[in-house]
């Protein structure tokens, strides 16, 4: 019972870690703030590892969870499915932003191919910067996603 207990009380605490570290990562998406995502992937990594150790060990003595109360056994639920809804939204949430800077890249890339094909002069001629070699491209982020 006492092994069991501890179990549960690890997976739980697995689970707020991680998803203080999902929250953490969408204030960085929103902030633009990449570089520190990015190292915040090493800890969430090794966070997700534990917890999936943690939640194999429990799956395999299923009368570990038997021998909880009812009481735990509907707290570890109710937090089980929220830590999924957060996980899915936290998932989401890095596709979407995902796919913005893909289509960043893409404008981008377009945009460069267009001005070195685009080289007669006149009206619609592509704005260029003060040196004239370069061109301005217009580029607008969404800090919501």
């Amino acid at each position: 019972m006492i092994e069991s207990h501890t179990r549960i009380v690890m997976l739980l605490a697995l689970m707020r870690e991680l998803e203080g570290i999902m929250q953490a990562e969408n204030a960085l998406l929103g902030q633009m703030k990449l570089e520190r995502l990015q190292a915040l992937q090493a800890e969430k990594a090794a966070l997700a590892e534990r917890y999936e150790l943690e939640l194999r060990r429990l799956r395999q003595k299923p009368e570990a969870l038997a021998e909880l109360a009812a009481e735990e056994r509907a707290t570890l639920d109710a937090a089980l499915r929220g830590f999924q809804a957060t996980v899915r939204a936290n998932a989401e949430r890095l596709r979407r932003a995902r796919q913005i800077a893909e289509g960043v890249v893409q404008a981008i890339g377009e945009s460069l191919a267009t001005s070195a094909a685009d080289t007669s002069p006149g009206y619609g001629t592509p704005a260029r910067g003060p040196a004239g070699g370069s061109r301005i491209i217009a580029v607008a982020f969404d800090r919501r996603c």
